[in-house]
C-alpha cells in the first residue's frame, strides 16, 4: 500500500522553523482507536511519572522504549511517522522513545523550558543531535489547556546546558531569555490526529491546564541509525521493524484464552 509521509516542502519548513505541524496527518478512525484504548488503558496511570514543575505541580508521563504488537506500538512503528524522519534527516533511523502525556484538567503542570537534546546528550550518550520527536495529538491541544509553545528556529541556536528546575531539567534561563528577545513564540494548538515533528534542539514548553479538559498526547522519538549510545546506559538499541499505514485500522486486540 502507499505509506502517506512529509513533503519536500513540509521538510524544508522543518529544517528552517526546527518543526512542522502535518494537519489531519492521522484519521478521525485512527485517532479514535487511540482515544478508546489509551482513556480506557489503567495499567498507563499505573506506570506513569509524576513530574514536578517548578511551582510543584504535576503531569503524569508514561514512557516504554521497546515496542511490540499493541496499538501504540502500530503508531511507533508505522512508516508514516519513521519513514518521514528518515525523509527529515536523509538516514534510517531507529526508535528510541514512545511516551504518552496525561495533563490533567486544573492540575495538569508545566513543562519548563527545554530541548530534547539537553536531556539525550548527557543521559543518553549520544553526540549528534540527529533526533527528531512526532507529538501526535490524542485531543484538542489549545492555549488553555497548556499547549506546546516553541521558539521558532531556535534549533539553530545549538545544545544549551539544562540545570534541574523541580523534577524537570530545564535550559539556562539566561540564554531562553535572549532567544525570546529574538525569535517568534508559537503557541502549538493542535486537533486530534495532527502531529507535530520537532527537532531535538527547539527549544518548547507548555503551560498548566487552566481548562476543564484534560491534553493528552502520544510523543514518539527517533534518533539516526549512525548516531546510536556510544556507551550502554539506559537508553537500549532496540531495532525498528516497521509497519505499513493500514496496521492502525487493522490491529485488534490479542484475546487469551
Amino acid at each position: 500500500m502507499t505509506n502517506k509521509i512529509l513533503s519536500a516542502e513540509q521538510i524544508n519548513d522543518f529544517h528552517r522553523d526546527g518543526y512542522v505541524i502535518a494537519r489531519g496527518f492521522y484519521s478521525q478512525q485512527e485517532i479514535k482507536r487511540l482515544q478508546d484504548k489509551a482513556f480506557n488503558d489503567d495499567s498507563l496511570y499505573e506506570r506513569a511519572w509524576d513530574k514536578k514543575d517548578a511551582k510543584g505541580t504535576v503531569s503524569k508521563v508514561c514512557l516504554w522504549q521497546e515496542l511490540g504488537d499493541d496499538l501504540y506500538s502500530m503508531f511507533s512503528r508505522g512508516r508514516r511517522l519513521s519513514d518521514s524522519v528518515d525523509a527529515i534527516l536523509g538516514e534510517p533511523v531507529y526508535h528510541t522513545s514512545t511516551k504518552i502525556m496525561m495533563k490533567e484538567p486544573f492540575v495538569g503542570g508545566a513543562w519548563e523550558w527545554h530541548q530534547d537534546f539537553g536531556y539525550w546528550h548527557n543521559d543518553n550518550i549520544m553526540l549528534y543531535p540527529k533526533l527528531v520527536s512526532c507529538m501526535i495529538a490524542v485531543n484538542q491541544a489549545t492555549i488553555e489547556n497548556g499547549c506546546l509553545q516553541v521558539l521558532k528556529g531556535s534549533h539553530h541556536i545549538g545544545r544549551i546546558n539544562h540545570n534541574k528546575t523541580g523534577d524537570q531539567k530545564g535550559a539556562k534561563l539566561q540564554f531562553v531569555e535572549e532567544a525570546m528577545k529574538h525569535l517568534e513564540l508559537v503557541d502549538v494548538e493542535l486537533e486530534p490526529g495532527d502531529t507535530l515533528f520537532f527537532h531535538c534542539n527547539l527549544l518548547h514548553k507548555s503551560n498548566q491546564n487552566q481548562s476543564s479538559e484534560p491534553r493528552w498526547s502520544i510523543i514518539m522519538a527517533y534518533n539516526a541509525e549512525s548516531n546510536k549510545p556510544f556507551k550502554e546506559n539506559e537508553a537500549l538499541y532496540f531495532p525498528l521493524n516497521r509497519v505499513d499505514d493500514d496496521a492502525i485500522l487493522n490491529w485488534k486486540e490479542a484475546t487469551t484464552a
